[in-house]
């Protein structure tokens, strides 16, 4: 029998954290121990209630959530989601006020205090700003070999024109705080990078919108329903296209199952001193003696699979 894969959950709680939540707590092969929650698409209040919500919703409110970072390691935090995600960050839906509260720990402590619970055990998958990731880090270097691994949702190695994209080469997770993705790449810690140029290559449409609402429970049709205000900004930004991409989802998902994307071992750091460069991946993909691989990075995925299995997975808690 395969092993259960347990993860923490660190989110920016927008609407693709939102479809990776249920995602999460839908797929049988995955335990998720805890939620924390970060600034980003955003803010860390708005994201850590978002998350709250969302596990109500979806019948487990059990679940701890801790929430982190209010801002970036070196800049202030500048919202930048409301065009995407809509001003509460859940693309304006309104949801009862959460019953649950957050625990009353720093999200970064609270990873620190489960990776050495259960060293070799818990995987870490941020799909927000890494901030809280790198705080644990620099607070408990120690857990960067307690952990299972790090995949991460955030880079792009082909820097493609697409939406939610701040700057011409950099995603919003890297973008909102380099620094932080930096230390979390030259931690140790066995790291696989599920960068925007393959997440949307994944595709949630209309039609598969309207089946997962149909056969899904009040969970997948709140999701579902937010889904729709993000395919409609995506549509403002390039009206020729049809879908939104899952992009924290298929992160969740490699963590669960790698074999779902290609990897690619390589050296990667991230710029964060120019300002037009900001947050932009640096790849290495010579083979020399200098150039030691520090993540595997997906390069491509199996999206026809990938999303049936998603559609199929958010309809299980029905």
């Amino acid at each position: 029998m395969p092993k259960q894969c347990r993860i923490i959950l660190d989110v920016d709680t927008g609407i693709d954290d939102a479809m990776a939540i249920l995602y999460a707590v839908n797929r049988p092969g995955i335990t998720l121990e805890a939620l924390t929650t970060t600034y980003g698409n955003i803010d860390v209040a708005a994201a850590t209630r978002n998350s709250l919500q969302i596990l109500e919703a979806a019948g487990c409110p059990e679940i701890p959530v801790a929430s982190g970072a209010s801002r970036a390691l070196t800049r202030p935090f500048t919202k930048l989601g409301s065009r995407i995600h809509g001003a509460n960050g859940i693309g304006n839906i309104e949801l009862p006020a959460p019953k649950a509260k957050a625990l009353d720990i720093w999200a970064p402590d609270f990873i620190i205090e489960l990776v050495r619970a259960s060293p070799g055990e818990l995987t870490l998958v941020p799909v927000g700003p890494m901030t809280n990731v790198a705080h644990a880090l620099m607070k408990a270097p120690d857990i960067a070999e307690k952990l299972a691994g790090i995949v991460l949702m955030g880079g792009t190695i082909w820097h493609p024109g697409v939406p939610g994209i701040p700057s011409p080469v950099a995603d919003a997770n890297f973008f909102n705080d380099p620094e932080a993705a930096r230390i979390v790449l030259k931690s140790g810690a066995k790291i696989t990078m599920v960068g925007m140029d393959v997440t949307m290559k994944t595709r949630l449409t209309a039609p598969m919108m309207d089946d997962i609402a149909k056969r899904g429970g009040p969970a997948a049709g709140i999701v579902m329903q937010a889904a729709r205000f993000y395919l409609a900004a995506y549509q403002a930004q390039y009206p020729d296209i049809t879908y939104c991409a899952l992009h924290d989802p298929l992160a969740v998902a490699v963590a669960e199952d790698p074999s779902v994307v290609s990897l690619e071992a390589m050296q990667v750091d991230v710029e964060c001193v120019g300002e037009l460069t900001r947050g932009q991946v640096i790849p290495d993909r010579r083979r020399t003696g200098t150039t030691v691989p520090n993540a595997e990075v997906a390069i491509a995925v199996e999206a026809e699979k990938f999303e049936a299995l998603f559609v199929e997975t958010m309809v299980t808690g029905a």
